[in-house]
């Protein structure tokens, strides 16, 4: 969202899109004190792949950063729940779930930390507009983004992902590291 923050991927992925924006082929084994030790700032997103799948290991980074009093997102398919206790410790968890994967969007919702993206475009796993015209009305809408599909810079679908957002009345996301950056 345009704030400073260190990125902290996790290797691994279920579902394995056409068009993510995560290398699989390129990791490093790290122990959670190591990663704390690299964190500049107070800003840390744990992403993926997705990180449930290393659900210790996130679970044991999660409790070291919070007890480092560094302020805790996690991005995450939503398709494995994350423990209560460990949920209260994080600040913001964005659930991007994929069309066709068996995700309980009532769980998700029901907690007030927990922000929903969905991405439109012509992937498989992206959102058809009719399916969340349907959908979005019984979410928390100031908790729900909208995002376009892409990982080149120009973004073409950006614009429909805005109007989807404003007929629905929740909130447009961009992909800032991906027009700046690159990927």
């Amino acid at each position: 969202m345009g704030r400073p923050a260190t990125f902290v991927r996790l290797a691994g992925c279920n579902l394995r899109c056409e068009g993510c924006d995560t290398p699989i082929d390129r990791w490093e084994e790290m122990q959670s004190e190591a990663v704390l030790k690299e964190i500049v700032g107070d800003r840390v997103v744990i992403t993926g792949g997705e990180p449930t799948l290393q659900m210790d290991e996130l679970l044991g980074l999660i409790s070291l950063l919070h007890e480092a009093e560094k302020e805790i997102h996690i991005e995450t398919n939503g398709l494995q729940p994350i423990p209560e206790g460990i949920l209260k410790m994080i600040d913001c968890i964005v659930v991007s779930p994929k069309q066709g994967s068996d995700i309980d969007l009532d769980y998700w919702s029901a907690h007030k930390n927990v922000h929903l993206k969905f991405v439109i475009g012509p992937a498989p796993w992206c959102w058809p507009p009719g399916i969340l015209r349907e959908i979005v009305p019984s979410l928390p809408r100031e908790r729900v983004w909208i995002m376009a599909f892409g990982v080149g810079p120009e973004l073409k679908g950006s614009r429909g992902a805005w109007d989807l957002a404003m007929r629905l009345g929740c909130n447009y996301s961009d992909r800032l590291h991906i027009r700046v950056g690159g990927r």
